[in-house]
C-alpha cells in the first residue's frame, strides 16, 4: 500500500451521466459511462492497484469503493471514495468486500506504518497496519513472490555495507535511475518505483 493523492475530480461526462443512475445499483451502470473515471483513477494511481501496488496494465480492474456502497450509500458517487483495484482472487478488493480498513491508501500514515522487507513481505508496527494487511491478504504467497522478484531485479544497486533490513541505501543511484528510465514496460517501471520507495524511505 502507498499513499494516493486524490488530485482530480469526477470526469465531467461521468458526473453528468451518474446523475441518471443515482437510484440504480452500481452494477447496472454501463461500462461506457465508467470508462473515463476508470482511466482517470488509473492515471492518478500511476497504473498500479490501490492496495497491492501491482500493475493494472492487464485491464483486470474494478472501481473500488473505499467506504462500501452498502454501509455508505451516500458515498457511492463520491470521487474521494473511489479507487482502482486489481481483481485478483482472494486479495485486495475481492478480499476486502464491505469490510472497513483502519488504514487506507488515502492516509499519509500508510507510507510509514506499512513497510516492506527484503523477503517481499509487508510489515507493520501498528495494529491498524497489521489489520489492513490481513484484511486485504497482502502477504499471500503469490504477491510475496512477485515483490521478491522485483527486489531481486534491483538488488545489484543496493549498498552492500548496510544491514540486510530496510531502509537500505542505494550505492549506485545513477544506474538505478537509468534502469528505471529505460524500462521498456511502463507498468513494470511503476512497480519497481514502488519497491524502491518502500525499501529506501
Amino acid at each position: 500500500m502507498q499513499k494516493i493523492d486524490k488530485l482530480g475530480s469526477m470526469p465531467l461526462e461521468t458526473a453528468k451521466s451518474f446523475k441518471k443512475y443515482q437510484t440504480k445499483n452500481w452494477g447496472e451502470i454501463p461500462e461506457t459511462i465508467k470508462a473515463p473515471l476508470r482511466q482517470q483513477l488509473y492515471d492518478e494511481q500511476r497504473g498500479v492497484c490501490c492496495y497491492c501496488c501491482k500493475s493494472l496494465g492487464n485491464g483486470n480492474t474494478t472501481i473500488e469503493h473505499l467506504k462500501s456502497r452498502n454501509d455508505y450509500p451516500h458515498k457511492c458517487f463520491d470521487y474521494d471514495n473511489l479507487l482502482l483495484s486489481c481483481r485478483n482472487a482472494k486479495q485486495c478488493d475481492n478480499a476486502k468486500g464491505s469490510q472497513e480498513l483502519p488504514l487506507t491508501p488515502l492516509m499519509d500514515e500508510c507510507e510509514n506504518e506499512i513497510n516492506l522487507n527484503l523477503a517481499g513481505e509487508l510489515e507493520s508496527d501498528s495494529e491498524r497496519g497489521l489489520e489492513s494487511i490481513e484484511i486485504l491478504k497482502l502477504n499471500n504467497r503469490q504477491i510475496r513472490n512477485w515483490r521478491k522478484s522485483l527486489i531481486d531485479t534491483i538488488s545489484f544497486v543496493f549498498d552492500p555495507t548496510q544491514s540486510n533490513s530496510p531502509p537500505i541505501g542505494i550505492q549506485d543511484p545513477q544506474t538505478l535511475k537509468l534502469m528505471l528510465d529505460s524500462c521498456p514496460d511502463l507498468n513494470q517501471k511503476y512497480e519497481l518505483e514502488y519497491i524502491v520507495k518502500k525499501l529506501t524511505k
